[in-house]
């Protein structure tokens, strides 16, 4: 990089949100890189900002909780899917470029490669 960081994450298995970056510069400022979509950004918000925060404050950044989805939640092979959630469901409205579910929502739900089936506990991550 022209101006001398490190490169420690360059891109993320994980939709919304794929286009993430984590660098260090030369005299140890981190750089982090959020993708262009809304709901894309806040997905890096949760999982590469705030742990990053979390170690530079030199509090620790709380293990997801975990919950029961109530319905079958889809996911790619490829990519673990975060769900705007509200109970134990997803709301509507959760495509990259909206923020319209993310009012509705309480928290975010991690859903792995594959998705899941109604009943399967998932880590869930809450929303600031």
């Amino acid at each position: 990089m022209a101006a001398g960081a490190e490169l420690v994450v360059d891109g993320v298995a994980v939709r919304p949100g794929h286009p993430m970056l984590l660098a260090v510069l030369p005299d140890g400022r981190p750089v982090v890189g959020l993708p262009g979509n809304p709901l894309a950004a806040v997905s890096g918000v949760l999982t590469l900002l705030e742990p990053v925060l979390a170690a530079l404050h030199g509090r620790p950044f709380d293990a997801p909780a975990h919950e029961v989805i109530d319905v079958d939640v889809d996911a790619g092979r490829e990519a673990t899917r975060l769900v705007p959630v509200r109970g134990h469901r997803p709301v509507l409205f959760t495509g990259p470029a909206m923020l319209r579910g993310l009012t509705m929502a309480e928290a975010v739900a991690v859903i792995p490669p594959g998705g899941v089936r109604a009943g399967t506990p998932v880590d869930v991550l809450p929303l600031p």
